[in-house]
């Protein structure tokens, strides 16, 4: 009898560790909605950097009243704003990253547009919903950081001058465009006349093969 109370007792003890493994198992299984908050929030970064830098200056965009002043991408014109006023430049540029960005990302996410100009080791924040000096004061954008925060990057450019190509040709020919009245000063790649070393180099003067580039970092970062 005593026996036959032991094996009872520690097969009620085994069956329930076996009940609190597979009870552990079941839940560890289901998935986290922080999982899909995050990923929610990944594509929104990504999506967003990728479509603005994809779409047409003046397409859609009602901010851009104020001038494309690059004939490229919003993005590319948002990053390489070319207004030399810094005051009239920062207020432009946070209007359009509202208008740009903003509008792609739902009210219940924040999020900060960085900019850096070697590679990510130093970023210049110019806009964030989070900071009230950053963010325009009409955004119902999340203004905290309480749950998540995820970031996408992506590299864009702009040469610096117009890349040079001249019209006309002696020999009537569109692929030697080495003259006209021009002469020397025009610039040729395929022709007779070589193009000297320095017109391949910006600066100095002259016109330039290809300009020299500007380079930047665009980092979306979303948070919730």
């Amino acid at each position: 009898m005593r026996a036959f109370i032991f094996s009872l007792d520690a097969f009620v003890a085994f069956t329930l560790a076996l009940f609190a493994v597979y009870t552990l198992i079941f839940f560890s299984s289901i998935p986290s909605s922080y999982q899909y908050v995050l990923t929610q929030a990944h594509y929104l970064s990504k999506d967003a950097l990728f479509s603005s830098s994809a779409s047409d200056c003046g397409f859609g965009y009602g901010v851009f009243p104020y001038g494309c002043t690059n004939s490229v991408s919003a993005l590319d014109n948002i990053v390489f704003l070319d207004v030399s006023d810094p005051v009239q430049r920062a207020a432009i540029q946070k209007a359009s990253i509202e208008s740009v960005i903003g509008d792609t990302i739902p009210k219940q996410f924040g999020y900060s547009f960085e900019v850096s100009p070697d590679g990510g080791q130093n970023w210049e924040k110019l806009y964030d919903t989070a900071d009230s000096g950053l963010r325009d004061a009409a955004d119902r954008h999340a203004t905290s950081k309480k749950k998540l925060s995820v970031s996408s990057q992506v590299v864009v450019f702009d040469y610096s001058g117009r890349l040079a190509k001249v019209t006309t040709s002696p020999y009537l020919y569109t692929s030697c465009m080495n003259g006209g009245s021009g002469g020397a000063s025009n610039i040729l790649l395929t022709c007779s006349y070589l193009p000297r070393s320095s017109d391949y180099l910006s600066g100095g003067g002259g016109s330039q093969i290809v300009p020299s580039t500007g380079i930047r970092v665009v980092r979306l970062t979303i948070f919730i």
